[in-house]
């Protein structure tokens, strides 16, 4: 539905955000594998989330609210149907987690999704599960999708792209068939898989190669540091790995909680968020509001379910430019409209490269960016990887495009705010995928 998007001179309040979009659909899909029930406290309703948990109870799993908790019992006897067909909507998570249970498994799966999960790329997972023994049939690396498990072969891998998906998916794939799988990465991704494991399961290794120092080649006197291995990071499953089952409590989704977050920068306003994921591999939304000019407070940090959380606060100051590359363009590849749109504010030229990871979200989000920025009157190129961004122009308001994708049309609802004159977004459904009340928050803080 068309709405009409309301500006605000400053923003300010105390919110609490729904639970964490990825920690929730891997505490379903967990259950498909776990010998015991596991009790999930706080769990989203938004789109994706129910896409995991349906797949989870067709895949034989009982659902079960209890005292406005989620109890997930695991498939009697521990086995799944011998075929089965199931629709993940728009998640891609869904597919690509389910991929490797499916590999792993006794089971012959067949995954579909909507019009814009079925132009997004498989292979990724498709190929390192075909290595480790699994059968696969598709057309052009998408969905639909038929898997054919198998008992895996233990299974050693270095990620070529940045990717929690893939890596959740090659674990789950060897916890199906208790085999050993060793994954490797050149950035560090969301490790909720390898911390929901330790918590309700056991047989999860990791551990960060950090630089070292040596002497330097050409001068004694001097130390250089060098990586003693030519990775950063190393998850290591044993063949003897398993979920447990037990409880759950997820924190708030840190990646919902970082559109407040701007519209506190944009309008020099305060918003407070509590009980927000820190989560380390996911914080760097936050670093980057520190480095731009914002200030944050974080108060109140606990860790529970193997998660941290915390009160997070953020105050709208003068912003400056930044220019965001490498890891530090994995570490905020799902906040990047966010991130261009503050640049849209801030006097000076922000560079994003590295981020053509984006062109195959739930839309083209650099095209996105760029076609709904440059509306308002922003000056902004498009890049191969990324976008270059000269703010400090006086914006109007505009009729922004969501391209049916759940994170433009929530970024340029805040983008509204300080606008001179008025917007809309052409749709807002997409909003649900992850923050079906996102609208009724974003209304509690405006002034």
């Amino acid at each position: 539905m068309k709405r009409q998007l309301k500006r605000s001179k400053k923003v300010k309040g105390i919110i609490t955000v729904p639970g964490d979009k990825s920690i929730a659909q891997r505490a379903a899909l967990f259950s498909i594998l776990s010998s015991g029930p596991i009790t999930v406290t706080n769990f989203p309703d938004g789109a994706d989330c129910q896409n995991s948990l349906n797949a989870a109870e067709q895949l034989g799993v009982k659902i079960e609210q209890v005292e406005g908790r989620l109890k997930l019992r695991p498939p009697e006897n521990n086995t799944l149907p011998r075929q089965a067909t199931v629709d993940c909507g728009n998640s891609g998570t869904t597919a690509r987690l389910l991929s490797g249970i499916a590999a792993g498994s006794n089971i012959e799966l067949t995954l579909i999704g909507d019009e814009s999960l079925s132009l997004r790329p498989m292979k990724r997972v498709i190929e390192p599960l075909t290595e480790m023994g699994a059968e696969f049939f598709c057309e052009n690396g998408s969905l639909p999708l038929k898997i054919r498990g198998k008992k895996l072969l233990p299974f050693e891998y270095k990620l070529p792209v940045a990717s929690a998906q893939v890596k959740s998916a090659l674990l789950l794939a060897g916890l199906a068939s208790h085999c050993s799988v060793v994954i490797r990465e050149d950035s560090f991704t969301r490790d909720h898989t390898e911390r929901m494991l330790a918590e309700i399961g056991e047989g999860i290794e990791t551990r960060k190669i950090k630089a070292v120092p040596v002497e330097h080649p050409d001068d004694p006197r001097k130390k250089k540091m060098v990586m003693p291995e030519p990775f950063k990071y190393e998850a290591k499953l044993s063949a003897q790995a398993a979920v447990k089952g037990g409880e759950i409590n997820i924190p708030g989704d840190i990646s919902t909680a970082s559109f407040f977050m701007t519209a506190a920068a944009i309008t020099q306003g305060t918003v407070t968020i509590k009980n927000v994921g820190l989560n380390p591999t996911r914080t760097a939304f936050i670093d980057h509001l520190k480095i731009i000019g914002c200030e944050v407070k974080i108060s109140d940090k606990e860790t529970i379910s193997g998660e941290p959380r915390g009160t997070v606060t953020v105050t709208g100051l003068k912003l400056k430019p930044r220019k965001i590359s490498g890891d530090t363009t994995v570490g905020l590849i799902d906040e990047i409209p966010l991130v261009a749109i503050l640049a849209s504010f801030t006097e000076g030229t922000t560079v994003i490269r590295d981020a053509a990871e984006l062109k195959v979200k739930e839309s083209n989000r650099l095209e996105a960016i760029h076609h709904n920025l440059n509306l308002t009157g922003a000056k902004c190129g498009l890049l191969d990887d990324g976008l270059a961004i000269q703010g400090g122009r006086e914006l109007s308001g505009a009729d922004f495009v969501g391209f049916g994708d759940h994170r433009i049309v929530m970024a340029f609802s805040i983008t509204a705010l300080s606008l001179a004159g008025p917007s809309t977004i052409d749709d807002d459904s997409p909003a649900a995928v992850s923050c079906p009340g996102f609208y009724d928050i974003l209304e509690s803080i405006i002034r």
